[in-house]
C-alpha cells in the first residue's frame, strides 16, 4: 500500500487524528511525494468540515474557533499541494460556510491567487428545487471583497496591497464567472476603490448600484461617505435621503450622526439637532456605546440652543432632492409637460408626463416615488424629465420646473370637427378623443385639442389620444 492509500484510508475509516498524525510523520521522511501531501490536504478539509459543522451547531462562532480555521489553511498552505483540484474547491466551500467573518480570507485568496479555480468553480449549481446558487468564484470575490474593504493597518501591514488584490478577484470574476448578481461585486468593488484613494472610480460604481437599491438606505450612505470630501453639500442631500430611506433606526444610526455633523456644518442647525437626538435617543435606548464624535455634537455650541423641533421629514425631503438628481445625471433629459398622477389597484402612485422624442409627443407612466414632493404642478405644466432607459421600458426617475416653457408645449396640437361616437367616445379626424373628454363636447363641434400617441394594450397597437381641449382651457 502507498504512503497516501495508508492516510486516505485511515481517514475514510473515521481515525482523523491517527491519519493526521501519521500522515506529518510520513511526510517528515518523504517530504517530495505529493501524493502524500494531498492525501493530508483531505484531512485538514475534513478538520475543517468538522468545525464549520461544530461552530455552526453551537450557533456561537468564538474567537478560538476562527483562530483554528486559520491555523489549518496555513498548515494546507505549506503542503503547497497542486491546485486548482477538488480538494481546494471544496475546501473553500467549508471555509465560506463559517459563520463569523474571516479576516484572513482575502489574505488566504491572495496566497492561492486567481487561477486555482476549476473550471466547474465558474459555474452556477442548480438545486433540487430548481433554484439557482452562485458559482464558487463569485461567492468568493464577494465575500473577500465585503471584508478587504473594511481593513486596516492593524490588520496587515500590506492591506493596500490586499484590497487590491480583492478588486483583481471581482474583476476576474466579473469576466470569467457566470455571475448572478453583478451588483454586488460592484459595490464592493466601489468601496474597495473609496478605501484605496480612487474616489472618482467608487462614484461611478456606487451611482449605478444606487440607481438598483433606491430603497435601501445604506446604498446612498456609502455614497455619501465617498462624496463628502470633494461636495459637502451634496453628501447632505445623500444622507437625508438614507435617513428618508432607513426602515429600522437601529441599523440606521450612523446615518443620524452623520447627516448632523454635516448639516452642522452647513448651518442647517434645525436638522441636526434633531438628528443628534436621533443618534443619542437610538444608542441610549439600546444601552449602546455614546461614541466621542456624538458626544462632541452633543455638547456643541449650536446643540444648545433652545429651539423647536422641525417637521423632520418635511427638511428632509427638501435636502434630498439633489440626492436622486445626481444618481441620474448621466440619463437623457426631455422637454415634456406633466398630465397628474393616479393611484393603481394596488395603491402606488403614478405619475403621467408627456413628452417630444424624435418629433413625436407621446406619453410615459412612471411611479412617482416622490418625484413631485418639492413641486407645485397643474395639468400641463412645462417641466424636464430625466429617464432611465436602461430596464425593458422608459421610466422616468427625476423632474423639475421648465422655466422657458408654455402649457402642453411638448405635445401635438390638433384642430377639426368632433365626431360623436354612439358609445360616448368619439374622433377628431385620426385623434381618438375618450369618454371624459367627449362629454365636454357636441356632435360636429370644431375644437382645438393636444394629443399624444399612446399605445393600445388590447389592440396593441399605437394611436393617437387627445389629453385636454384647449378651447375649454383658454
Amino acid at each position: 500500500m502507498s504512503l497516501a492509500k495508508e492516510i486516505t484510508a485511515l481517514r475514510k475509516d473515521g481515525q482523523l487524528e491517527e491519519a493526521y498524525l501519521r500522515g506529518y510523520e510520513l511526510l517528515k521522511s518523504n517530504p517530495e511525494d505529493k501524493y502524500l501531501a494531498s492525501a493530508i490536504g483531505w484531512v485538514l478539509y475534513e478538520k475543517i468540515k468538522n468545525l464549520v459543522s461544530e461552530v455552526k451547531k453551537s450557533q456561537s462562532a468564538y474567537e478560538g474557533s476562527s483562530n483554528n480555521l486559520r491555523e489549518i489553511l496555513r498548515e494546507y498552505a505549506r503542503l503547497d499541494v497542486t491546485r486548482p483540484d477538488l480538494l481546494f474547491s471544496l475546501l473553500l466551500s467549508q471555509v465560506l460556510q463559517f459563520p463569523n467573518e474571516l479576516k484572513f480570507l482575502p489574505k488566504f485568496m491572495m496566497w492561492a491567487g486567481v487561477n486555482s479555480f476549476r473550471a466547474e468553480d465558474f459555474q452556477t449549481q442548480t438545486g433540487n428545487d430548481d433554484k439557482v446558487f452562485e458559482s464558487l468564484v463569485e461567492k468568493v470575490a464577494r465575500t473577500t471583497g465585503k471584508i478587504s474593504r473594511d481593513l486596516t493597518l492593524q490588520d496587515y501591514s500590506d492591506f493596500r496591497e490586499v484590497q487590491d488584490f480583492a478588486i483583481t478577484l471581482i474583476d476576474f470574476a466579473l469576466e470569467k464567472a457566470k455571475v448572478q448578481k453583478p451588483e454586488w461585486l460592484h459595490y464592493h468593488k466601489a468601496l474597495l476603490f473609496h478605501q484605496l484613494g480612487r474616489s472618482e472610480n467608487s462614484r461611478k460604481l456606487l451611482t449605478s448600484f444606487v440607481q438598483q437599491k433606491r430603497s435601501d438606505y445604506w446604498t446612498w450612505y456609502a455614497l455619501a461617505k465617498v462624496v463628502e470630501a470633494s461636495d459637502a453639500k451634496l453628501a447632505l442631500a445623500l444622507c437625508a435621503k438614507a435617513c428618508l430611506t432607513c426602515r429600522d433606526e437601529n441599523f440606521g444610526v450612523n446615518v443620524f450622526e452623520d447627516l448632523s455633523r454635516l448639516a452642522a456644518q452647513q448651518n442647517e442647525i434645525q436638522i441636526a439637532k434633531w438628528a443628534t437626538r436621533q443618534a443619542f435617543y437610538i444608542r441610549n435606548r439600546n444601552g449602546w456605546k455614546i461614541p466621542q464624535s456624538l458626544r462632541n455634537l452633543l455638547n456643541s455650541d449650536w446643540h444648545s440652543h433652545d429651539e423647536s423641533m422641525p417637521d423632520a421629514k418635511e427638511i428632509l425631503s427638501h435636502l434630498a432632492v439633489d440626492a436622486e438628481t445626481i444618481i441620474w445625471s448621466q440619463c437623457p433629459k426631455y422637454n415634456a409637460n406633466y398630465l397628474g398622477t393616479f393611484s393603481t389597484q394596488k395603491g402606488t402612485r403614478m405619475v403621467k408626463f408627456a413628452l417630444k422624442s424624435n418629433g413625436e409627443a407621446q406619453e410615459i407612466v412612471s411611479p412617482e416615488r416622490g418625484m413631485l414632493n418639492n413641486l407645485t404642478l397643474t395639468f400641463g405644466d412645462p417641466v424636464i424629465v430625466t429617464i432611465d432607459e436602461s430596464g425593458d421600458r422608459p421610466t422616468v426617475v427625476a423632474v423639475k420646473k421648465r422655466e422657458l416653457g408654455q402649457p402642453f408645449d411638448s405635445m401635438l396640437s390638433r384642430s377639426g370637427q368632433f365626431q360623436l361616437n354612439q358609445k360616448g367616445f368619439g374622433f377628431v379626424d385620426d385623434v381618438y378623443v375618450p369618454h371624459e373628454l367627449a362629454s365636454q363636447l357636441k356632435d360636429n363641434q370644431i375644437v382645438n385639442l393636444v394629443a399624444v400617441r399612446k399605445l393600445d394594450k388590447k389592440k396593441n397597437r399605437w394611436g393617437v389620444t387627445a389629453i385636454a381641449i384647449l378651447d375649454e382651457l383658454s
